[in-house]
């Protein structure tokens, strides 16, 4: 790092940050990456990303065909008792099973390879708003100066609101748990799966069971009462292994898991992603698909987009009036992907397991954001 600003700073290196870091180094930019943890690390996700992330991963140069080896078209939709199941037909396999350590951990290295400057292990505590400038202070006592800010440091990140972002005024938010294992050889399919359950309300919440060769998750993304997720997850696992749905049951592990807030279609919600000198991208920025809870995926496109902003307003004598654009920017492109289709889902579920024209297009709707 040298005496002069950068010309961006990105604080979280997850995957809108490491995305947003490499593809402002290719337009020539000078960028620091900032992650108070150490990679690689553990994150509570979907467990899978879009397949449409994989011209984005070539764009950056990251190994697509190390962290995308596992397709997924062995798809099912499960009633909540298990009564009854629905196989959509894609016309490709609709997303990848990730190991999301790995993935965002190969992000960053990268990064790293594309001489990005990065810090590892440092929090980014505050924020001050200069003229300018944008002065980062870190947990270690230096303070990094740059004309520009990019926020994705995660869900909740009290530095959207300290960079004058305001944040969404959403009261329900989609409580999600997870819990995971490695599968023992004989539990090993041949083939990843996915099994999504339906109908756990009306309000569109869901359990997702991911089963790859080396690994099964299942969680849950509820809409309700924090306090039911553990519960329900539990119920879930025990369900799901005594369906077959699930190899093992891990509903011993749901004790220990954590329940935490997802931003999901929180972007709808902002009356703003600018704040001054400042973009707020990935979950910072509530960029999650909230029929899905899959975030790796528009948290990349929203970095890709915020970059063009960027590289726009490091060139203009009015870069705040750039910086602006960025809201229609992502409204225009990524709206209808984010929201979520405001159907019940309860009232769709006998035709999805009756009718396979209406199990397809569920599919489209929860994999690939269409509506149904």
């Amino acid at each position: 790092m040298g005496d002069e600003p950068y010309d961006v700073t990105v604080v979280g290196a997850g995957p809108a940050g490491a995305t947003a870091a490499i593809l402002l180094k290719q337009k020539g930019r000078n960028v620091l990456l900032v992650d108070k943890a150490v990679f690689p690390r553990n994150v509570i996700c979907a467990g899978w990303i879009n397949r449409r992330c994989a011209p984005l991963l070539t764009k950056i140069g990251a190994p697509v065909k190390t962290l995308l080896d596992r397709a997924f078209r062995d798809v099912a939709f499960y009633r909540p008792d298990f009564s009854q199941s629905a196989k959509p037909v894609f016309e490709e396999a609709p997303g990848y099973i990730i190991d999301r350590a790995a993935f965002d951990s190969a992000l960053v290295t990268t990064a790293i390879e594309r001489e990005v400057d990065v810090i590892q292990g440092c929090e980014a505590v505050s924020v001050q708003l200069r003229e300018a400038s944008v002065l980062v202070e870190l947990a270690d006592g230096r303070s990094v100066e740059s004309n520009l800010l990019a926020i994705a440091a995660g869900r909740g990140s009290q530095l959207v609101e300290r960079a004058g972002i305001a944040p969404s005024t959403e009261t329900h938010p989609i409580w999600t748990a997870q819990v995971t294992a490695d599968l023992p050889r004989r539990k090993s399919p041949n083939d990843p799966q996915m099994g999504v359950i339906l109908g756990l309300d009306t309000q569109g919440s869901f359990g997702l069971c991911c089963v790859s060769p080396e690994r099964l998750s299942v969680g849950v993304c509820w809409y309700g009462e924090p306090q039911r997720t553990k519960p329900l997850l539990f119920e879930l696992c025990q369900s799901a292994a005594n369906h077959d749905v699930a190899p093992l049951d891990l509903s011993a592990q749901v004790e220990s898991a954590d329940v935490i807030p997802s931003p999901a279609s929180v972007a709808l919600d902002m009356d703003s992603h600018v704040g001054k000198h400042t973009l707020a991208i990935g979950d910072a920025g509530g960029f999650v698909s909230a029929s899905s809870n899959e975030g790796i995926y528009p948290a990349m496109w929203s970095a890709q987009l915020a970059v063009d902003v960027l590289d726009k307003a490091l060139q203009s004598v009015h870069s705040q009036d750039e910086l602006m654009t960025f809201d229609s920017v992502w409204r225009m492109q990524m709206a209808d992907y984010l929201r979520s289709p405001h159907t019940d889902i309860r009232f769709l579920l006998p035709l999805i397991f009756t009718n396979q024209p209406m199990a397809d297009r569920m599919g489209a709707a929860f994999f690939s954001g269409e509506n149904i």
